[in-house]
């Protein structure tokens, strides 16, 4: 017979023991503990409700500069105040992202006990193999020549298929995100992967979106074989395609330099081909997880905005001149002097980034001399609580204006620290440069040979899905159609090859003005007091 009164005596108890357990473990020295009603479970619960908001809601509720998640097992302490996040930038030893990539190594890419053991000697040192990866890896994705044949061979893989549309003998009729993210995904691994691309396959391009899907799961270590089965399979479906690849030699016919340095340098350290196939099937979640999404956003917000629209295109059609009957698109010039789409771009990412920079606490640490991170615990800047927050974007935080980022337009300059689609500090990512060309010459090429329109006359994504970690996603695709602005043959051509594009908070309005005084790629130097006064943050009490 059930006993309410031994049942409700038993859950008083359980949960004294867990709030003793977090007031004994937690030092008043620490950022203010939040959502602890329910101690280590209430923000498993709001994680899980809000998604990605929860960060929003928590730093709104409680208006604190940083603060702490105490979660079964683990110490999260959450920044919302972009003061405070130079300061994290400058401690890359003592706040190291190299434990978390670890983890992705372990968790995500699932390389055996012999690799990880590679990997895990001397984390935090520069010879270690982590940062030695790291150089490889942006040996070939810095502006340079490396870069140019990427992004040469992308734009190349995109013309070509935009000839084929144009060459339709009937309207083109497609849903938006889905054909946005496969013309973006094949023109970005056929650049780095070459003719034997693995991602040709329709199989391994389904394998990748199932993959993409478990990362938080997978990263957490939560019942992954029960929660991310489907994502484990399609895991072994994507090493099994790049082991096939590296047996047939698929390097050697035109592939990247990023992706034969991404080859040749683990198998040096003494990794066999397979935790090298699994360690690539990890990164192809880096080269295509915030690209795809990204387009989609920037594509849909030029083309469902009249004004948009326009004032994009009148840009564009400055970087174009035709010869013999023939156009040539300078894609240089759009990088440099049009700062309204490069600006469209990059309120796309503010808009709909979700990502999270996280640092792993390697000892004890006291951060700006007045909030203890306890060895062992996690750093986390939520990109979206930065992206909205009105010091640093304005009253007009939740809206999407295209010319936000352009100088001139009657904005203050804002802190750089307050953009975060690219990370921050000494872990910006290495392929922001690549990712940044290849949206431009999409939005660019389709602006200029097609207009796009909706099949039901309305411009709705019914809301957003969160299967990403990086890009919140539309909820219902946009079926459009594509037509054709005219039926000349296309040239993109790079008129100044090697020069890096400069994704500031203040974009130059022409090509003869300076490049602006805030430079993402310096930005781990710059801070500022103004949000913490802004906002109002409260102190942190126990």
């Amino acid at each position: 017979m059930f006993n309410f009164t031994a049942a409700v005596a038993s859950f008083a108890g359980f949960y004294l023991f867990l709030w003793a357990m977090q007031y004994v473990t937690q030092d008043a020295r620490e950022p203010h503990t939040v959502e602890d009603t329910l101690p280590f479970l209430s923000p498993v619960i709001g994680m899980m409700v809000r998604g990605s908001n929860f960060h929003r809601y928590v730093r709104n509720k409680y208006k604190l500069p940083i603060y702490t998640l105490r979660l079964p097992g683990s110490r999260l302490y959450v920044v919302n105040d972009t003061a405070l996040i130079p300061i994290i930038q400058r401690h890359v030893q003592t706040l190291s992202i190299s434990p978390i990539m670890v983890r992705i190594f372990s968790h995500f890419m699932g390389v055996s006990k012999e690799a990880l053991h590679i990997v895990g000697r001397d984390p935090l040192g520069n010879h270690g193999f982590i940062h030695q990866m790291t150089l490889e890896t942006i040996k070939g994705l810095s502006p340079g020549p490396n870069l140019d044949d990427l992004n040469t061979k992308a734009v190349l893989n995109l013309s070509q298929s935009f000839d084929n549309l144009c060459s339709n003998t009937t309207i083109p009729t497609v849903n938006m995100f889905e054909w946005v993210s496969k013309e973006i995904m094949l023109a970005t691994t056929n650049s780095v992967y070459g003719p034997r691309n693995p991602f040709k396959s329709s199989d391994v391009q389904a394998a990748y979106r199932d993959y993409e899907a478990g990362l938080v799961i997978m990263m957490t270590g939560f019942f992954p074989r029960l929660m991310a089965r489907k994502s484990l399979t399609a895991r072994d479906t994507l090493v099994q395609a790049f082991e096939r690849y590296y047996a047939a030699k698929g390097l050697d016919e035109g592939s990247s330099v990023y992706a034969r340095n991404r080859y040749e340098y683990p198998l040096k350290r003494g990794m066999d081909v397979q935790d090298v196939a699994r360690m690539e099937a990890g990164g192809a979640i880096g080269l295509l997880s915030s690209t795809m999404p990204a387009t989609f956003w920037t594509v849909y917000h030029v083309f469902s905005d009249p004004i948009v629209l326009g004032d994009c295109r009148r840009e564009v059609e400055k970087a174009v001149h035709e010869k013999d009957g023939q156009k040539y698109l300078d894609l240089s010039y759009v990088k440099s002097s049009c700062p309204i789409l490069i600006s469209t771009m990059q309120e796309a990412f503010r808009r709909h980034s979700i990502g999270v920079s996280a640092r792993a606490v390697v000892e004890d640490h006291m951060l700006d001399g007045k909030y203890l991170l306890k060895k062992g615990s996690t750093v986390l800047i939520p990109s979206n609580v930065q992206h909205s927050l009105s010091p640093a974007w304005g009253d007009n935080v939740d809206e999407f204006y295209h010319k936000r980022f352009v100088r001139g337009t009657g904005f203050k300059k804002y802190n750089p620290v307050a953009f975060r689609a690219f990370g921050g500090g000494a872990n910006l990512c290495p392929g922001r440069h690549f990712a940044s060309t290849e949206i431009l010459a999409f939005a660019s090429v389709i602006l200029l040979r097609f207009d796009i329109k909706p099949v039901n006359g309305q411009w709705n994504t019914a809301g957003y899905r969160e299967e990403s970690a990086a890009f919140r996603l539309p909820s219902r695709d946009v079926r459009v159609e594509l037509l054709p602005r005219d039926n000349k043959r296309w040239h993109i051509i790079l008129s100044d090859p090697g020069k890096p594009m400069e994704l500031t908070n203040n974009i130059p309005t022409s090509s003869n003005e300076g490049t602006g005084s805030h430079n993402l790629d310096r930005h781990e130097d710059t801070g500022s007091d103004l949000h913490t006064i802004s906002l109002g943050w409260r102190e942190n009490t126990t």
